[in-house]
């Protein structure tokens, strides 16, 4: 318990001060709690993302499957499939192919009474997105340290987000936002999402998903 927290506090602290933004918002929730050991998630999500990189004005929309695994000690990780486009100025790019990945881990529980959770999610993601012979490949990291609290059916959760891109062989860029977004269980394992990001980009992530 003392190492994993250890640890997440220290990589949480080094992307922070590192300095390294995103373009495709990249959603910390559905679901944003661990799964039980050996069990899976399946998730459609559908995102908007605006802001500024380098002083440019960026936009993207965003449609990906989310699939995750429970393991052991609290950890889930997970891969997304889907595609992104990239408007920045006078290039805008179509839906192309984008792949990433993630682990979420729980530092603390409290299931006594009302359940709550600190947890970390890191994920990464790749997208290539074209316009006639010209093509922008974006590659997006980010660490996330958010705290979730549950009650009945519902979920919500809300932190801090640390991201970072690096375009085509441009300098990586980089800064941090605040997010907030509520999972919705239903009794025969759907579940809704709804994300929101601030203070440092604009995105909405919207989805849908089915515990396994």
């Amino acid at each position: 318990m003392h190492f994993r927290l250890i640890f997440a506090v220290n990589a949480f602290l080094l992307i922070l001060f590192s300095g390294v933004a995103q373009v495709h918002a990249l959603p910390v929730g559905a679901p944003s709690r661990t799964l039980d050991a050996g069990g899976f998630s399946l998730t459609g999500l559908i995102g908007y993302t605006d802001m500024e990189v380098d002083d440019r004005d960026v936009s993207s929309k965003s449609f990906f499957l989310k699939g995750a695994f429970g393991g052991a000690g609290g950890i889930t990780p997970y891969f997304k499939l889907g595609f992104a486009d990239l408007e920045a100025g006078s290039f805008e790019g179509s839906l192309d192919f984008g792949y990433g990945g993630g682990v979420l881990l729980d530092i603390f529980t409290q299931r006594s009474g009302r359940e709550f959770r600190v947890s970390l999610d890191t994920q990464v993601n790749w997208v290539e997105s074209s316009e006639g012979s010209d093509s922008r490949d974006l590659f997006e990291g980010q660490l996330a340290l958010f705290g979730s609290t549950k009650s009945g059916g519902t979920q919500t959760y809300g932190g801090f987000a640390a991201s970072f891109l690096k375009l085509d062989s441009t300098d990586e860029n980089g800064k941090g936002h605040l997010f907030f977004g509520i999972d919705y269980f239903m009794d025969f394992n759907f579940f809704f999402n709804a994300e929101a990001h601030f203070f440092g980009e604009s995105a909405l992530i919207l989805g849908v998903g089915y515990l396994f």
